[in-house]
């Protein structure tokens, strides 16, 4: 049996001692009862044992947790993670730090949506945490250009690569503090808090009337019991007049109050811990008891009748809810820091476990040189059984060729995902990856939105235009464009492709462009290379290798595809006829 199922089997046996104890609670419960009925009083001591049972219980219950979290820590480590994921609530962090940090190079929507960034982060995504997906999803689309920030993530997901008992004792710590069911604790942290209000003095002297009625009603008589259900009454409609404006908050509150709770826990959890997360737990949560008051006020609604009563008569979550706001309005700059840093912890350790899983992978070799790149036998992240391709490319372009299907466009993404995973996440799927630091652009399926009145071919041209603006003399671009003005004439899209072209290789940039042009590879500057990907077609079909190739595709299959596809023999004949022709003049 191995080590995974043998923590099944001690969740099982957990669980039977937990009903165990819970069934013998209630027999005691029901024999003490009826002997006490029959037999005398005495017998109501019984009651007494269900105490330690239900205390017993409550042990065998952490257990069998304790046991579940690591089955889950350990089983899933090295596998792709398959649940749904909302990215509407994933990317508000994102969102938040886009405008915070307006200085930053972020990868802009087209080039999430022409790489499928969504489906790529879906296989990277083994996080535990709401701060751990934000992260992960905010270092997939912010390229770093600091050595320093890359060696320092790259030292730690080698840490917890190599220190597996460590490992699982974190991620024990960010599985009990988990998801947010609906992420409200982004806007908590980096939104617009609610006001700061006086009323918390009113609710706190109408906290004070009820015990001070309590404490008089023995001595003086019914006539305080009517006060205090009077006061009842004035604090049930305080409750139900500020419900609504404090119910949106609670959650957050709570989860606040975890995430405090799990960074003091990991501030002391282990002296191996790298010092830079010990640091910023310990010295940003020390003066916090947000995690005190955000307990007290987690209350459910609609949960236990008689708690959510006394909740009402001393105000508590009016109280406590002021309270919060108070130490989150003092404390808000220390909070981001442990969010972020756990956040960031949850992420590295899910690139240890993706890197677990891959059949190589390298750790990028980034340079300050111009433009250039040298990757051996790079793979796409989302192909099952991909062919590797190798590149290199110094101080130039390229220009790849080749038809519809034969790889072209799977290799500009590849290429682009590899550029950008060895600026994030320092891992690169390939077996040696050494380059410029790049910011990243592309242009590979820009939409023809009709709704907004867009031609394909003006989606096409604000594509470009993007990438054009974005080039600067400060940090090489990498621009990968695939079929570039592909919806328009044939003499103005290649007329204005070349003259793009030059402008690119002329303003720090390493453009990759994919083209059916041909013309397109005799005009261009002297410094683009060309590339193709070919294929053949005979009898049975196509048959594609998806292995690049030096020079300009030799091959005209297209008419080849025609005739395997049962297409009349006079408009094959004529078609090579006409091709003759052009070329010939």
């Amino acid at each position: 049996m191995d080590k995974n199922q043998v923590l099944l089997t001690k969740e099982k046996n957990m669980k039977i001692f937990m009903w165990g104890f819970i069934g013998l609670s209630a027999f005691t419960a029901y024999f003490s009862y009826i002997m006490g009925e029959q037999l005398g009083k005495q017998y109501y001591y019984g009651f007494i044992l269900i105490i330690p049972f239900l205390f017993m219980s409550f042990y065998f219950r952490g257990r069998m947790l304790k046991y579940r979290a690591l089955y889950h820590i350990k089983s899933s480590w090295g596998k792709k993670e398959d649940r749904k994921r909302n990215f509407k609530d994933i990317k508000k962090l994102y969102e938040y730090l886009c405008v915070e940090k307006s200085n930053e190079f972020f990868i802009d929507n087209q080039t999430f949506e022409d790489f499928t960034l969504d489906k790529v982060f879906e296989v990277l995504d083994r996080t535990l945490s709401t701060p751990g997906e934000q992260i992960l999803y905010r270092m997939l689309r912010n390229p770093i250009f600091d050595e320093d920030i890359l060696i320092r993530r790259k030292q730690i997901i080698n840490f917890f690569q190599n220190n597996k008992d460590l490992r699982d004792k974190v991620q024990t710590e960010l599985y009990w503090m988990g998801r947010q069911r609906k992420n409200t604790i982004t806007e908590f942290l980096w939104g617009k808090l609610p006001p700061k209000s006086n009323l918390k003095y009113l609710f706190n002297l109408m906290a004070i009337i009820p015990v001070i009625l309590i404490i008089l009603i023995p001595f003086y008589g019914g006539v305080f019991g009517f006060y205090l259900v009077f006061v009842l009454i004035i604090n049930m409609f305080i409750h139900n007049k500020f419900r609504d404006q404090i119910s949106c908050h609670v959650d957050s509150m709570t989860y606040l109050g975890s995430l405090v709770n799990t960074a003091k826990k990991l501030g002391t959890i282990d002296d191996n811990l790298p010092s830079y997360y010990k640091d910023i737990f310990l010295d940003n949560t020390k003066n916090i008891k947000s995690s005190k008051s955000a307990a007290i006020v987690a209350s459910v609604e609609g949960g236990d009748v008689i708690v959510e009563y006394l909740n009402i008569l001393f105000l508590t979550k009016e109280r406590k809810f002021y309270s919060v706001i108070d130490e989150l309005t003092k404390f808000r700059d220390e909070l981001r820091k442990v969010y972020i840093a756990l956040g960031e912890l949850d992420a590295l350790i899910s690139i240890a476990s993706y890197r677990t899983g891959l059949t190589y992978y390298c750790e990028p070799v980034l340079n300050k040189k111009e433009r250039n790149m040298d990757i051996i036998n790079m793979y796409h992240p989302l192909i099952d059984n991909p062919v590797a391709n190798s590149i290199k490319i110094e101080n130039g372009g390229i220009v790849l060729t080749g038809s519809n299907m034969s790889g072209k466009s799977t290799f500009l993404r590849t290429l682009g995902i590899n550029v950008l995973f060895a600026q994030t996440i320092c891992t690169c799927l390939s077996e040696s990856y050494t380059g410029s630091y790049f910011k990243i652009l592309s242009s590979i399926s820009p939409s023809d939105n009709l709704l907004v009145g867009k031609s394909y071919y003006l989606g096409e041209a604000e594509a470009v235009l993007r990438i054009i603006k974005a080039c600067n003399e400060e940090l090489p671009c990498l621009c990968i464009i695939d079929e570039i003005f592909r919806g328009t004439n044939p003499i103005e899209r290649i007329s204005a492709s070349a003259e793009i072209l030059d402008y690119l290789i002329k303003h720090n940039s390493l453009p990759i462009v994919a083209t059916h042009d041909l013309e397109l590879t005799e005009i261009v500057d002297s410094r683009y290379e060309c590339y193709y990907f070919t294929e053949d077609v005979d009898d049975e079909g196509l048959k594609f290798d998806y292995l690049i190739r030096k020079g300009v595709s030799p091959t005209r299959n297209a008419i080849k595809l025609l005739k395997y596809l049962g297409y009349p023999e006079e408009v094959i004949n004529n078609t090579n006829k006409r091709v003759d022709i052009l070329f010939n003049k």
